[in-house]
């Protein structure tokens, strides 16, 4: 007998077989890592998407309520029956006028998308102290403008955000 020969093991074919339960193991764990790692990125790009879209949405209102506080502001464009149209974003814009039971007028008009549709919403209270007031503040001329992150409005992502002013 030979000091250095190997014995044959009773053990060898278990242990082959341990081997692979450990692998299998091992790229179980990886890939729920990287499932749940995909996950969370996934919900950051529609929480970013969101918040882009949001933003969209409320820059296109304020545009609006500065459009129309400039035309009321500079030309009382929204007293009585005086305008009939009014410019904002470089496109003249047809005003609806409507006498209103109080005494008031209440003005429309809507800012078109180059592509059809609307961007955003307008609509004027003068001299209306019942649409105007809020919790503290009592005017008697108010505006509300509705600004939209898509032309579309079928789209399902679509954004609406509102804007109030009132004096």
């Amino acid at each position: 007998m030979e000091p250095f020969a190997t014995q044959p093991s009773r053990h060898s074919t278990p242990q082959r077989g341990f081997t692979l339960l450990i692998a299998i193991l091992l790229a179980s764990v990886a890939l729920v890592i990287g499932l749940a790692l995909a996950d969370v990125a996934y919900k950051q790009v529609v929480l970013s998407s969101t918040a882009r879209n949001s933003q969209i949405a409320f820059y296109r209102a304020d545009s609006a309520l500065e459009c129309a506080l400039y035309y009321d502001q500079q030309f009382a464009f929204f007293n009585d029956k005086v305008g009939t149209s009014l410019s904002c974003e470089g496109v003249t814009i047809p005003t609806t006028k409507t006498d209103l039971a109080d005494g008031g007028v209440k003005t429309t008009f809507t800012i078109p998308c180059p592509a059809g549709g609307r961007s955003a919403s307008v609509a004027v209270y003068k001299q209306v102290s019942s649409f105007c007031s809020t919790v503290g503040i009592q005017g008697r001329n108010c505006l509300y403008a509705s600004g939209f992150n898509t032309c579309s409005v079928t789209d399902p992502n679509r954004f609406e955000r509102a804007l109030k002013a009132v004096y």
